[in-house]
C-alpha cells in the first residue's frame, strides 16, 4: 500500500491556513525572546527553528537580532525609523515608539513617505528565504492602518482624531497604508509566505474604539490590505491582543485567512471562536502565555492537550502561545508546549 510522504513544515503549515487537514498541527510564533533560545540551549534563532522543528519562521526575529548585542551589553538602543517615528529597544525582541513625528496638521502636510523599497525588512526577507526556501513557512509581522497610524502621531491623539478631527485620521491612514500593501507585495514577491497584520485593536475587555469608529477609521484599509496580499499570492493572518467579540464579525468578514494568536486572557477562547466563525478561519494560539510563564511542564502539556481537542480536530489550526514567546517564559515550558503538539500527532 502507497504512504504518503509526510509533509514539510512550510507545507502542513500553509495546508492549515489554506483550510486542508494537514497531517499534524503545525506551529508558529510571532517571536520568541533571545533568553528561551539561549535557555534552550540554542545559539541562534534558526539553529531553534531546526532543533524544535517549527513549522514558521519569522522576519522579524532576524530583523531585531540587534536585540542580543544590546542585551548582552546591559545597554538599551534608541533609533528614529525612516518614518521618524523615535523608538526604542528595551527587554524585549520589539522596538517601542517614544516620540511620535505628527503633532499637528502641518507636520503631516509636510511629512513624506519613505520608499517601501528601501525598507530594511525587505534584506532580511530575502536573507531568512535563502535559508528556509521550501522548507518552512516565511512569515512577516507588519501592519495595515491602525498601529502605522497611531506610531506616527501617538495613540490618544489617533483616537481624539477619530472623534475631533476624522479628516486627520483618514489622510493619515491613507499615507500609511499606500506604504504598507506595496510593502506587503514586495515581500510577497521576495518570497514571504504569510503576512501577519499585527495592529493591536483592543485591550482586555474590549476593543480601544467604538465598533463605529473601527468600521469608519480602520476596517477599510484591513480589507485592502487583506486584498493586496492575496493578489500578490501570499496569506494573511489577523493578530490583536484583547477582547475581540464586538468587532470579530468585521474582522473575518475581511477575507483573511487566519486569526490569533488570541489572549486566552481576554476571553478570547479558541473553541468559542471556532463556533462562531465556523471553518471561515484558520485559528491561530492560543497557549496562554502566563501559564507559560508561571505554570509547570505538566500544567502546560495538559493545557496544550486540551487546546488541541478543542480545535484542531478538522484542521485549521496552528498552535502557538497566546501573544509570543516573551522573555519571561520558562525555557522548559515552552519545549512542554511543542513537545505535547508533537505527542498528540496525527489530526482526526
Amino acid at each position: 500500500m502507497h504512504e504518503e510522504p509526510p509533509l514539510t513544515p512550510r507545507e502542513r503549515l500553509l495546508s492549515a491556513l489554506t483550510h486542508e487537514i494537514p497531517d499534524r498541527t503545525p506551529i508558529m510564533e510571532m517571536a520568541i525572546d533571545w533568553k528561551v533560545v539561549r535557555g534552550l540551549g540554542c545559539r541562534s534563532y534558526f539553529e531553534l527553528i531546526e532543533r524544535l522543528d517549527l513549522d514558521g519562521v519569522s522576519v522579524n526575529q532576524v530583523m531585531y537580532h540587534t536585540g542580543l548585542r544590546g542585551r548582552a551589553a546591559g545597554l538599551t538602543r534608541r533609533y528614529t525609523d525612516a518614518w521618524g517615528v523615535k523608538k526604542r529597544l528595551l527587554y524585549e525582541l520589539f522596538p517601542v515608539a517614544i516620540e511620535h513625528p505628527i503633532r499637528s496638521r502641518g507636520d503631516l502636510r509636510r511629512l513624506r513617505a519613505p520608499d517601501p523599497r528601501r525598507d530594511p525588512l525587505l534584506q532580511v526577507v530575502r536573507k531568512v528565504v535563502r535559508h528556509f526556501r521550501g522548507r518552512r513557512a516565511v512569515t512577516l509581522v507588519a501592519q495595515a492602518v491602525f498601529a502605522a497610524s497611531w506610531n506616527l502621531c501617538g495613540m490618544e491623539r489617533l483616537l481624539t482624531a477619530y472623534l475631533l478631527e476624522p479628516e486627520l485620521a483618514l489622510e493619515l491612514g491613507r499615507l500609511v497604508l499606500d506604504y504598507n500593501c506595496e510593502l506587503h507585495r514586495l515581500a510577497v514577491r521576495a518570497g514571504v509566505d504569510v503576512v501577519i497584520l499585527a495592529d493591536d485593536y483592543a485591550h482586555k475587555t474590549g476593543p480601544m474604539m467604538s465598533p463605529e469608529h473601527f468600521r469608519r477609521f480602520v476596517l477599510p484599509g484591513l480589507s485592502s490590505a487583506v486584498a493586496g496580499i492575496h493578489d500578490a499570492g501570499g496569506l494573511c493572518v489577523k493578530h490583536s491582543d484583547g477582547n475581540l467579540w464586538p468587532i470579530l464579525e468585521d474582522i473575518a468578514g475581511t477575507g483573511i485567512d487566519g486569526l490569533g494568536p488570541l489572549e486566552p486572557g481576554a476571553g478570547m477562547d479558541l473553541g468559542e471562536v471556532r463556533r462562531r466563525c465556523g471553518d471561515r478561519l484558520c485559528l491561530v494560539g492560543n497557549v496562554d502565555v502566563d501559564l507559560l510563564c508561571r505554570g509547570t511542564a505538566e500544567q502546560v502539556r495538559r493545557s496544550v492537550r486540551e487546546l488541541l481537542d478543542r480545535v484542531s480536530p478538522r484542521g485549521g489550526h496552528i498552535l502557538s502561545s497566546g501573544n509570543s514567546i516573551t522573555s519571561a517564559v520558562r525555557p522548559e515550558n515552552f519545549r512542554a508546549m511543542v513537545d505535547a503538539a508533537r505527542e498528540a500527532g496525527q489530526i482526526g
